[in-house]
């Protein structure tokens, strides 16, 4: 099967330089090792032709295309802290928190359960030691109950909503300056997969949004909310105007795609607080942007 190719322009910012040094820079996600093997497989395309060298230079507008190296093996699921009550995981994105069936797809409810043995299952046996989710292609951190009694503790931290939760969001758009999204949610009629803004019969819902960078056509924003409705950062942003970048569901085809053509949700847990459910100390988790989020972020920051 032939490879896959991301797609790159190249920006202005870069206009001149070297290949390699344009390819270090646009695909952050990639080491300059991984980067050298592409090029002499013949695995990178400038303006449609093979380069087989990478010190030429590279005009401002040239395409880049770069293939995917094919891998069999699943993502590495980060463990940022274990312990007999609850685990702390970093979720990949294109993972489903759980699934019932597991023959179909990688969960990483299941995953866990085969790596660090039996979750409480009291929540259904398809959901072991969940306590929240996120949604399948937002990446970032979750944690999981390894007992009932922690799982009740967790569960309840969170329907009282004293647990912080912080997401970093590459939205399209111009915001201006931050802002709080104060705006009910509930379904849409007759699609169940999605959420709509609900004055009348929505329950409540808060986003704290900080405007962390601003480029010509996105902005890097930091959300952090006060209660945890389905699918509340996409719904609330798209609903000022500032869909997050890759969301197929609530963005048009226009803000879909992520720069360097990228196209995932570019939603990321980032932090995660809770009380100890045994010791009551507050304890918080950090999870960085994932490759492909930084690629795109640096793509943005060299002016594409």
């Amino acid at each position: 099967m032939p490879p896959e190719y991301d797609r790159i322009e190249v920006p202005a910012a870069l206009s001149g330089q070297r290949l390699d040094r344009v390819l270090d820079q646009l695909h952050g996600d990639l080491s300059k090792a991984q980067l050298q093997k592409l090029v002499r497989r013949g695995q990178v395309r400038l303006n449609g032709r093979k380069v087989l060298r990478s010190n030429g230079k590279v005009a401002k507008g040239a395409v880049l295309e770069v293939a995917r190296e094919p891998s069999n093996a699943e993502p590495q699921v980060t463990v940022l802290h274990e312990e007999p009550d609850f685990l702390v995981v970093v979720k990949p994105a294109g993972w489903l928190t759980h699934a019932a069936d597991r023959s179909k797809v990688v969960d990483l409810a299941g995953h866990l359960e085969a790596l660090h043995g039996p979750l409480p299952t009291s929540r259904g046996v398809d959901r072991p030691g969940v306590v929240h989710r996120l949604d399948r292609d937002t990446s970032g951190v979750l944690v999981f109950a390894r007992n009932e009694e922690t799982l009740k503790i967790l569960q309840d931290q969170f329907r009282a909503h004293t647990v912080g939760k912080r997401y970093l969001a590459l939205a399209t758009g111009h915001p201006d300056g931050n802002f709080i999204i104060d705006a009910p949610l509930g379904p849409v009629p007759g699609k169940a997969d999605r959420q709509m803004v609900d004055e009348v019969d929505g329950k409540d819902a808060t986003t704290e949004v900080e405007v962390l960078e601003q480029f010509a056509q996105h902005a890097l924003l930091a959300c952090t909310i006060r209660t945890g409705r389905r699918h509340q950062i996409r719904v609330h942003l798209t609903d000022r105007g500032l869909p997050v970048a890759g969301d197929n569901l609530y963005g048009t085809r226009a803000h879909v795609a992520l720069p360097g053509g990228r196209v995932r949700l570019a939603l990321h847990a980032e932090r995660l607080s809770f009380d100890h459910p045994r010791t009551g100390e507050r304890l918080t988790f950090e999870a960085p942007l994932p490759p492909d989020l930084s690629a795109a972020l640096s793509a943005l920051r060299a002016g594409s």
